[in-house]
């Protein structure tokens, strides 16, 4: 089964960044948005198990039938997702009683007195430069100067935007957050007082009203989650947000063609991991793709780093953060041509490290296709 889940939060939500943080050697504690799909993941995954009334140590053991198959559902706490597959998360908000989804803003979108235009690879480069061999610069004929933008899109315009048109309108951040700085001071536990010079910053996140967290869901039914609505823990400090199942949304943006364009682009719409920082190790995206396919450009912002926590009693005594990995991040752009019958294998542009499940079936990767063209 299938359906969308919208999240509300009823209160600040804190998404810590991937940097370790200890009040006294670090003073502020950083929020990234949206949350990465360990963190919804993480939530839904919950939810179902208290709404299972299967207890937690009976499902980490997995004796019993019932946990047995609660890991068949959500899998275990180690390594695996069972049969969950998210697709997300977005931002939505609902607009004239329809739900419109906001996308990460593609790299490759720029603006250019006032208005936005597209960057395409140039064909054949006229400098020199330190680019991968093999690899164009990305280009626009223009003598004005280009500033880099930042923000989000509509899911109308990011459908416009894969046939080739510049968006209309960028939305920044600030139209959907509001980050508010709070103090606080570290505490004594055995004394059960302040501890001197402690000092820190945690930065919260308040969405504005009427705005949601958005995420497809398949694997799971609204009884799984005991029931249509209800209230699932979010984020640092286990903050209380109130969750809705909706029906999926009518889908505006365009699926792949099927073979592909000869000239096609690869838009991350949530961060990706792989193996060889920027690409698969080797270059190897024949994974990805049905038939060879060249990659001719790429346009990657800063990489984001991403860590975590593990919740399982074993490590969680010891030495229980997650390794931090660098992710490419949402909005990155690759341009890719071939010249056969290429095709999508219709999985999620990103691979996994040994050992920690298929991030791609939790909401890594998520990405569309569009169609491109030469300078």
């Amino acid at each position: 089964m299938s359906f969308a889940l919208v999240i509300q939060p009823h209160d600040v939500l804190l998404f810590r960044d991937g940097k370790p943080f200890s009040a006294g050697t670090d003073i502020r504690a950083r929020s990234l948005f949206p949350p990465t799909p360990f963190t919804i993941q993480g939530a839904i995954r919950a939810r179902v198990l208290f709404s299972s009334g299967v207890s937690p140590a009976a499902y980490v053991s997995g004796k019993t039938q019932e946990a047995q198959k609660l890991q068949e559902l959500i899998g275990t706490p180690k390594d695996s997702y069972g049969k969950l597959q998210l697709w997300g998360p977005f931002l939505a908000n609902q607009e004239n009683d329809r739900w419109v989804r906001y996308f990460p803003l593609p790299a490759d979108i720029v603006r250019l007195s006032g208005s936005y235009a597209l960057l395409q690879p140039l064909k054949k480069s006229p400098w020199q430069s330190n680019l991968p061999a093999g690899l164009q610069t990305p280009w626009l004929r223009t003598p004005e100067r280009l500033e880099e933008v930042r923000g989000w899109i509509s899911e109308d315009e990011l459908g416009r935007y894969l046939g080739g048109v510049a968006p209309g309108k960028v939305y920044d951040e600030s139209e959907f957050v509001e980050r508010e700085h709070r103090f606080g001071i570290a505490i004594e536990r055995a004394r059960r007082t302040v501890r001197e010079s402690y000092l820190y910053l945690a930065e919260f996140l308040r969405l504005k009203e009427g705005v949601v967290f958005w995420v497809d869901v398949e694997g799971l039914s609204e009884t799984d989650l005991g029931g249509e609505a209800g209230l699932l823990q979010l984020g640092g400090e286990a903050r209380a947000a109130y969750y809705e199942v909706q029906q999926a949304a009518p889908d505006l943006i365009p699926t792949p063609p099927n073979p592909l364009p000869r000239r096609f682009k690869v838009v991350l719409l949530t961060p990706a991991w792989f193996s060889g920082g920027w690409q698969p190790q080797g270059g190897n995206w024949g994974q990805f793709f049905h038939d060879s396919v060249r990659l001719v450009s790429a346009i990657i912002p800063r990489y984001q780093p991403i860590g975590g926590a593990y919740v399982d009693d074993r490590r969680r005594g010891g030495a229980f953060q997650k390794p931090m990995r660098r992710f490419v991040p949402a909005g990155s752009v690759y341009f890719f041509e071939h010249d056969g019958t290429a095709s999508w294998a219709g999985r999620p542009f990103t691979e996994t490290p040994s050992g920690e499940g298929n991030y791609g079936q939790i909401g890594f990767g998520a990405c569309v296709i569009g169609q491109w063209n030469y300078v």
